[in-house]
């Protein structure tokens, strides 16, 4: 294996982590966390996260990936998920919708 193929790897094995820490904040809700842990759901996801922003600077930095992370292509990507929940509340699919959450 070498290093683009670590850093993928581990980029993989940080996505799966964030879906777990969604999955579980999902089933049990965003302020609660495991019995006996210290930190909650949300916490867990954000640390996730984090990690998962980390691995990309360093795939960034190695110039195996561009520069993802533009003002520009975050606003984008907000205004297109955002058209997509007033999409799914059109639907009915959506019960609890804050539009003033960015």
């Amino acid at each position: 294996m070498n290093r683009t193929e670590y850093l993928l790897t581990c980029l993989a094995e940080e996505c799966s982590e964030v879906q777990q820490a969604v999955a579980k904040a999902l089933r049990f809700g965003l302020n609660v966390g495991f019995p006996g842990g210290r930190t909650t759901n949300a916490q867990d996801i954000a640390k996730e996260c984090v990690d998962v922003i980390g691995v990309i600077e360093m795939l960034e930095t190695d110039k195996l990936i561009d520069n993802i992370r533009t003002r520009k292509a975050i606003t984008e990507k907000k205004i297109k998920v955002h058209h997509y929940m007033e999409h799914s509340k059109k639907l009915g699919t959506l019960i609890d919708f804050y539009p003033n959450i960015n």
